[in-house]
């Protein structure tokens, strides 16, 4: 990224200031994202009130990855499952003819 393509941004989480440098393009990725990170750690917060702010964003993080980990995973035998819609639905399109 080249300087002029840059620009600053004071993201905001837990109430600490982190100025980045960000293309113009990322700036609501980057401001959506830290909006996300603030809602989960406000959330962990008010579940395990007596943790302080390090665990809990630490607790945040690892709760953010383990989601996008999991989203991210295909569903195991996919295609046996996709298979056997498929098979329903011609079985359905001769029952109805």
């Amino acid at each position: 990224m080249s300087e002029s393509d840059s620009k600053s941004l004071n993201v905001v989480i837990g109430g600490i200031n982190i100025p980045v440098k960000v293309q113009e393009s990322e700036t609501e990725q980057i401001q959506r994202i830290a909006a996300q990170v603030n809602s989960r750690l406000q959330e962990i917060q008010i579940r395990y009130p007596d943790k302080g702010l390090d665990e809990s964003l630490a607790m945040t993080i690892l709760s953010l990855l383990v989601q996008k980990e999991t989203e991210s995973k295909p569903i195991p035998q996919m295609d046996k499952l996709v298979e056997g819609f498929d098979r329903v639905d011609e079985l359905l399109d001769k029952i109805l003819q």
